[in-house]
């Protein structure tokens, strides 16, 4: 006779919660920071390990020069490179100069930085002027968290530290995850849920759909009622507003950002406005300036959203 395994006492610990938590992980040689509200995915980000965080100011070095676009590719302490753009006409090869990360490196394009005017005079090259904003920090800044919930020592013990000179939350619901039985990453579905935050495709609970493409210009969003043939008075605007409330979700989760353009399915000028109403109460939940224009006649939103960083997709996961 097989005796089962022992049930680890700590699960319920661990279980997700209600309320609004935070769950880190380190996949490879980056920590993804998952934000749950209600036992819901609500936003994403990625940190790399191996990078300086956005907002660090340094002592860099010049690496070459590109006189034809006026640009410069600067070496950073952690031995990147990253790109310049406006770069002094007098700049020369090898030249020290003060500088700032203003946007972290993604899929096939170098972090970006910028000249400040730092006193580096007595400072020798790759010497840290002042470090960014972690991840974590800025989070802390964004949400109120009920719990922190990481596996990874060295994080835990900085999100401590940082938590003891700021006094963010109680740090009891800091908790650092220990459980041989079952991962962290696999507790929250960490590569289903990243799988799905850069899916094109994302199924509805109703059996509608919405399909997600981006172009250089644009994010187009398409409504299909798909797998959902249930007819009625407004049921398309139910649909609509379903569709609606998934998108402004995948908008934080994607980091989606400039014009967006959503076809939805075809509705009457009352639901129109309906619809336009209830965007509008979606725009104050999102974490960065987001505006609804207006619904043109062919039932096309047009969205604009602040941006600001890499979209989840132009992150090599």
């Amino acid at each position: 006779m097989i005796r089962p395994k022992e049930k680890n006492a700590d699960g319920k610990i661990y279980s997700p919660i209600e309320g609004t938590e935070l769950i880190i992980v380190k996949k490879e040689n980056r920590y993804i920071y998952m934000v749950f509200e209600n036992k819901e995915l609500k936003d994403l980000e990625i940190e790399n390990c191996n990078e300086l965080p956005v907002g660090t100011r340094f002592a860099g070095k010049v690496d070459s020069l590109s006189p034809q676009i006026n640009a410069a590719y600067i070496l950073m302490p952690d031995k990147n490179r990253a790109f310049l753009k406006n770069a002094p006409k007098d700049l020369k090869c090898e030249s020290v100069i003060p500088v700032e990360i203003k946007r972290s490196s993604s899929k096939g394009k170098l972090a970006s930085v910028s000249i400040t005017d730092d006193d580096i005079e007595h400072k020798t090259v790759f010497s840290i002027i002042s470090y960014g904003k972690r991840t974590f920090e800025k989070l802390f800044g964004e949400y109120s968290f009920e719990r922190v919930l990481t596996d990874e020592d060295k994080l835990y013990s900085e999100i401590i530290q940082y938590n003891s000179a700021n006094e963010s939350m109680d740090e009891t619901k800091i908790i650092l995850y220990r459980d041989s039985m079952v991962s962290l990453g696999v507790l929250y579905s960490v590569t289903k849920r990243l799988e799905e935050s850069t899916s094109k495709t994302i199924w509805l609970k109703s059996g509608a759909n919405i399909f997600i493409e981006n172009t250089n210009a644009f994010t187009v969003i398409d409504v299909n009622s798909a797998k959902n043939d249930k007819k009625g008075e407004n049921s398309y605007l139910k649909i609509n507003k379903e569709a609606a409330r998934e998108i402004f979700r995948q908008m934080n989760i994607r980091n989606l950002s400039g014009i967006i353009l959503v076809d939805f399915i075809n509705m009457t000028g009352e639901e129109e406005k309906d619809l336009l109403d209830y965007m509008n109460k979606l725009c104050k939940d999102q974490k960065k300036y987001t505006k609804v224009v207006d619904i043109t006649p062919l039932g096309i939103a047009e969205i604009t959203r602040k941006k600001e960083g890499p979209t989840l997709g132009d992150i090599c996961i």
